[in-house]
């Protein structure tokens, strides 16, 4: 992983073999970020993603273990519980160009992966869990 920062904005790359998610933790302790938007492209070896199921209140995750092109990541980058938290939501197309998508657990990076993480100067971002719907929201 390499990245770059302009005061503003980060643009890492992720090599082959590197895992997403994984290396923007990496990235969020050591830069103590506290609010951020991300969005990528690139390609995944394997990508594992998921749908929530709001009345069950749990994702159902299924892993495509397949070469895969990462037509678009977004997310946000926020603190839960003063940990770093993300939620990024991915669209990936197969050999055949067929379009999937849903919540990004993690993936592997196949060629390479381009991201670009705008942070959000202020207060931190942070999540706080909802029992009506199960999940940790964005408080804004």
């Amino acid at each position: 992983m390499v990245h770059r920062f302009d005061g503003y904005n980060y643009v890492i790359r992720l090599s082959k073999g590197e895992l997403l998610v994984e290396s923007l933790l990496k990235v969020a302790k050591e830069r103590h970020l506290a609010g951020a938007w991300i969005n990528g492209i690139g390609g995944a070896q394997w990508a594992e993603i998921g749908f929530y199921d709001l009345p069950k209140q749990h994702y159902v995750f299924k892993k495509i273990d397949q070469l895969l092109e990462i037509t678009a990541l977004q997310g946000t980058i926020s603190l839960e519980k003063e940990e770093p938290a993300f939620h990024i939501h991915g669209t990936f197309s197969d050999t055949e160009l067929r379009a999937f998508g849903g919540h990004v657990k993690e993936l592997c990076v196949a060629g390479t992966c381009e991201l670009y993480v705008h942070t959000i100067f202020g207060p931190p971002l942070k999540r706080i869990h909802d029992d009506e719907v199960g999940l940790s929201l964005l408080q804004v």
